[in-house]
Order: structure tokens, then sequence, then C-alpha cells
């Protein structure tokens, strides 16, 4: 996460995964590992946290961790407050977000490897519905570490992994089911 609870980002499709790690692997990288991520979206039956342009998740992974993330206007990246911290119990934490009201849960399952390159994080996703590859790091940063990669920043995606699943499953119903495997 960049300082000051700011995370910038974006996000490319990736059509060949072994092609595009093999060109991470090339700019000097350090590989950080892989992980299975379980990401359960908490919020009102009313969807009134998404309303608001925030994000409550706990996630498993790397790491476990309870996560609330506010949407920051910005045209070319996908920018957010990120608030994380690490817990030791999911289940305990999940119990705990129920009874304080936030009933509606989606899960999320993704296959990642991550990578470091100086204060960027690069990481290569594989999801139910394809492959993306995700660049934080400062905005000019991030445009360089794309350039070298050889992808047209043009084709950035700005929209985190549940706005792509609403578009590719039904644009009309924010309230689509789980992406899972």
């Amino acid at each position: 996460m960049a300082e000051n609870n700011r995370e910038i980002e974006v996000k490319f499709k990736v059509e060949s995964r072994q092609q595009m790690q093999e060109k991470i692997n090339g700019l000097g990288t350090v590989y950080e590992g892989q992980a299975f991520e379980r990401t359960v979206l908490f919020d009102t039956p009313e969807d009134a946290l998404r309303e608001q342009g925030r994000f409550l998740r706990v996630r498993s992974g790397f790491k476990n961790v309870i996560t609330l993330k506010t949407k920051i206007a910005n045209p070319d990246f996908k920018e957010r407050e990120e608030i994380e911290l690490e817990i030791s119990d999911l289940p305990k934490m999940e119990i705990i977000l129920r009874a304080l009201g936030f009933s509606k849960a989606r899960i999320m399952e993704k296959r990642r490897k991550k990578w470091s390159l100086g204060e960027a994080e690069i990481t290569l996703d594989e999801l139910p519905f394809g492959d993306y590859l995700e660049i934080e790091a400062a905005e000019a940063r991030i445009r360089e570490i794309a350039a070298k990669l050889g992808l047209d920043f043009n084709d950035k995606i700005t929209h985190s992994y549940w706005g792509l699943w609403r578009e590719i499953t039904n644009p009309q119903n924010p309230t689509q089911g789980d992406i899972v495997f």
C-alpha cells in the first residue's frame, strides 16, 4: 500500500500468463510468492457501503486482513483510501461484521502471484473470468512499468474485479453472484 493509506493502481487484461510472467521477471522484480486469495465483501442489505463508494472486506491468502476502501475520484487510475488491519481469526471477524448489520456478503476467489519492484507491487491474477495484471505504485511509476511490459496505457482498466464482474454478468443487475472457481 502506498503511504497516507492511498492505493493507486491499474489493471490490464492478460492473454498469456506465461508470457507476462516472463516479462515481469525480465524487469528485475523480486518474486514474493503465490497464494489462493478468498475475499468476502460485506455490505448492508441495501448496499449502503457500495452506494457511498466504500468497500469492506475480509481476505485470506498472503495474510488474513480486514480492509475498508473508499473511492477517490481519479479518471486515469483506480485510487482508493485503504485502511487495512491484519487479523488472526477470519471466522470470528465475519461473526462480528454480521452482528453489526453487515449481512450481505459476496465471495471472490483468485489465484495471485506477486512481485515487487522497488516501491511498486505487480500482481498476476487468475480469476474465473480471466487473467489480469495489476500494477500498484505512484502514477508515474505505473506508467513506466506498463510501458516496460509492452502494455498500451490506453488499454488500462480502472474498475475493481467486482466492477468487471458486473459488466460481464449483467450490467443492469449490480447484485450478481459470487466470483468463485
